[in-house]
């Protein structure tokens, strides 16, 4: 007695369509796993910088001077860590409002100190300023 498959009418394309559906989704999802994981762990494309240091220490200090309608503040800082050069950006504050009225992006190359003066709106607020480091990256 022959024996005889049942199918639904379209024989065996049925399968093979199965397995190229379950081989491309296999594909899309490794694809997006890879960008998810550089994503994730920061890893550099071109033009990307990474900053080296995975730990730093940083201070601030600084002094104003005003002179009528005009003010300048003296920052020196210090850094470390494990990078050979650091950006950081100071930001000077009034103390009162806590309103930025200047600041300053540095380059610090193989040294653990930065520092300079810059501009700042006056008048200063009689309760003075104060001074915060608001981004430490890569150096430009």
């Amino acid at each position: 007695m022959p024996t005889h498959e049942w199918t639904d009418g379209y024989g065996s394309p049925r399968r093979t369509w199965r397995r190229v559906q379950i081989i491309i989704g296999l594909g899309v999802l490794a694809c997006l796993s890879v960008f998810a994981v550089r994503y994730m762990t920061g890893t550099p494309g071109e033009g990307t910088p990474v900053l080296d240091a995975t730990s730093y220490k940083t201070n601030v200090d600084c002094q104003v001077n005003t002179v009528g309608s005009q003010g300048t503040v003296t920052i020196n800082g210090t850094i470390t860590g494990d990078a050979s050069s650091y950006g950081v950006t100071v930001d000077v504050l009034d103390a009162a409002s806590q309103q930025r009225i200047g600041g300053q992006t540095f380059e610090v190359r193989d040294t653990t100190t930065f520092g300079g003066t810059t501009p700042a709106q006056a008048p200063i607020g009689p309760a003075g300023i104060e001074c915060k480091i608001t981004k430490v990256g890569p150096a430009q």
